[in-house]
């Protein structure tokens, strides 16, 4: 995200502590994206990605490019929908899933039918990568530049490397990008 954006003033988000109970995690791959700087890295970064795609289906990632700042300033903004808007104005956005197929906008909660008679608790808001494409909550308009800027930083600094292996023989598709690339 660009250093240069001006950033309105808003409350820390607080995540909830961590659970106390004793759980079996799973163990997530961590992919280093700092590795796609060498050839040899970028080889060791093809081979983990496609492991960790083929074996779990999800990865943590390290080495973004986000500092802690940067990284906690994008959780405070997307707290915003969920703090700053009561019901009447998340339902004003909700987006109609079922009827369109776009997560666009508010997934309220108990928007799912689970099983017998119980509905899922998972609310979540999403933009699209053009931030422009849809009306958002006025709360939101004040951070839409560094949302924008946020998404073409996990776009082509996050996306792109590991999508990129098809010269290592990852063969994933990344033509059709929608940001042109700044990098060589």
């Amino acid at each position: 995200m660009s250093a240069t954006l001006t950033t309105p003033d808003l409350p820390s988000y607080t995540p909830a502590p961590p659970t106390a109970a004793k759980l079996d995690y799973a163990d997530l791959p961590i992919i280093d994206l700092s590795l796609s700087n060498t050839l040899e890295g970028r080889m060791q970064l093809s081979r983990q990605v496609h492991d960790a795609m083929r074996d779990q289906g999800f990865f943590y990632i390290i080495n973004h490019g986000l500092d802690i700042i940067q990284t906690n300033r994008a959780f405070d903004i997307a707290d915003v929908v969920f703090s700053q808007l009561n019901d009447e104005e998340k339902q004003a956005y909700a987006g109609n899933i079922k009827a369109t197929g776009s997560y666009q906008g508010f997934k309220l909660r108990q928007y799912w039918h689970i099983d017998g008679g119980v509905r899922d608790q998972i609310e979540h808001y999403n933009i699209n990568r053009d931030v422009t494409k849809k009306p958002h909550p006025p709360a939101l308009h004040p951070f839409l530049p560094e949302i924008e800027a946020f998404t073409r930083h996990n776009h082509e600094s996050v996306l792109h490397p590991i999508l990129s292996r098809e010269e290592h023989g990852y063969r994933t598709r990344t033509r059709g990008n929608p940001y042109p690339s700044t990098r060589g």
